[in-house]
């Protein structure tokens, strides 16, 4: 999707004070802050307002069921259209892949190892985490050939 239409949608946001859109989500993001870093153009902070919360944007982007959560909850859709809090979500998402954003680390490794058993959405979720918090992380899932280890984040 072009800026343009990006920054349409955006705009469409009023920044409501009581955030009724990040009641409405299950993660809490925070979604009239990183709506708002969009307005400015500031991409890479929208980026970091949403790692608070989650570290997979692209993919909540397209198949969370917003108008249910986050969008259902939107003062906008009162009397029309909600905000597309999705499809902004998936342009930070994307952009990030694209630029190379890293999740960056929070503390340095800690020497403590940790295993996650699930590489879902709650199980990379978590790792991820972890992760940034110094944590050497092993997912196991089903199927041995799918383990994965997350030991350097913002290498």
């Amino acid at each position: 999707m072009e800026k343009e239409e990006i920054m349409r949608l955006a705009n469409r946001c009023l920044g409501c004070s009581a955030k009724p859109c990040m009641k409405g989500c299950p993660l809490s993001n925070d979604i009239t802050d990183f709506i708002k870093c969009i307005k400015e153009e500031k991409y890479k902070e929208a980026y970091e307002v949403l790692l608070e919360t989650t570290v997979l944007q692209p993919i909540c982007g397209r198949i969370c069921p917003h108008f249910k959560q986050c969008q259902g909850s939107c003062v906008r859709g009162i009397k029309g259209e909600p905000v597309s809090i999705g499809i902004l979500e998936q342009f930070i998402g994307d952009m990030a892949i694209e630029k190379g954003w890293k999740i960056g680390k929070l503390a340095e490794d800690n020497g403590k190892k940790i295993a996650i058993i699930g590489g879902g959405p709650a199980g990379i979720t978590a790792s991820a985490y972890l992760a940034r918090r110094g944590f050497r992380v092993s997912i196991y899932e089903k199927h041995s050939n799918l383990r994965r280890t997350f030991i350097l984040w913002n290498t």
